[in-house]
């Protein structure tokens, strides 16, 4: 968890994703970071991949939301 942290813009992403009281949809979070999709993606995957994030496929779009239990992992290894 704290390799995929490691990453700035993947703690921004965190931070966005886990602010909202819905799901994130993939095509709100491309307006926000000024970097291509597939590099958005790929920061994605990683959150994804480390168990932070977790990911609803509805049709076509991706939507992000984040994992309490990995949120609560991070608080106490932090503490």
């Amino acid at each position: 968890m704290a390799k995929a942290l490691a990453e700035p813009i993947r703690v921004h992403i965190l931070d966005v994703v886990r602010r909202s009281p819905v799901p994130v949809c993939q095509c709100e979070l491309v307006p926000l970071f000024d970097v291509p999709q597939s590099t958005l993606s790929h920061h994605v995957n990683k959150l994804v991949d480390a168990g932070v994030v977790a990911v609803e496929r509805r049709h076509k779009w991706a939507y992000y939301s984040v994992r309490q239990d990995a949120i609560k992992e991070l608080i106490a290894w932090l503490s």
